[in-house]
C-alpha cells in the first residue's frame, strides 16, 4: 500500500458549501475506491495524507491536480506502508484555525491515538508548512 501527503492552496473564492462537497464527494469516492486519510483545511489551504493502493492513490492524486477548487499541489511525503494510520476513515476533515499549537492540538484531537509516529510526525511537519510557522 502507499501514503501518500499534499499541501495545496484553496481557490480564493472556495465557499463553506464547496468545502462541503469536497468533504463529502471524497468520503464516498475513496469508500469505493478503497482510499482512506486525513484531510485538514485551515481557511486557506489543504493537507490531506491519503492511503491505499498505489494505483488507486495515483489515480486520486491525477484527479486532484485537475480539480480547480484548490491549486499548488505539492506532495511532501510518499512511502510505502505495511498497514492503514486511517483505517477506519474514507476521509476525516478536520478544520483548524489560529496558531500552529491551536491546529497541532486540535489535529491531535482527532486523530487516532495508534497512529504509526511517523505518519503523525508528517503531519504535524505538514501543519506547519500550512499555518505560515517559520523555524529560525
Amino acid at each position: 500500500m502507499k501514503s501518500l501527503t499534499y499541501i495545496s492552496h484553496a481557490a480564493l473564492d472556495l465557499t463553506a458549501e464547496q468545502l462541503e462537497e469536497i468533504h463529502r464527494t471524497a468520503r464516498d469516492l475513496n469508500a469505493i475506491d478503497g482510499i482512506t486519510g486525513l484531510l485538514v483545511f485551515n481557511g486557506t489551504r489543504f493537507l490531506q495524507v491519503i492511503e491505499g493502493s498505489e494505483t488507486a492513490v495515483n489515480d486520486l492524486v491525477a484527479r486532484l491536480r485537475r480539480d480547480t477548487r484548490h491549486s499548488g499541489v505539492e506532495i511532501r511525503d510518499e512511502r510505502t506502508i505495511q498497514e492503514r494510520s486511517f483505517p477506519d476513515w474514507s476521509m476525516e476533515l478536520v478544520q483548524v484555525e489560529g496558531t500552529y499549537l491551536d491546529a497541532r492540538s486540535a489535529i491531535d484531537e482527532r486523530i487516532p491515538a495508534d497512529v504509526d509516529p511517523q505518519i503523525r510526525d508528517c503531519v504535524h511537519r505538514m501543519t506547519e508548512s500550512i499555518s505560515g510557522v517559520v523555524r529560525v
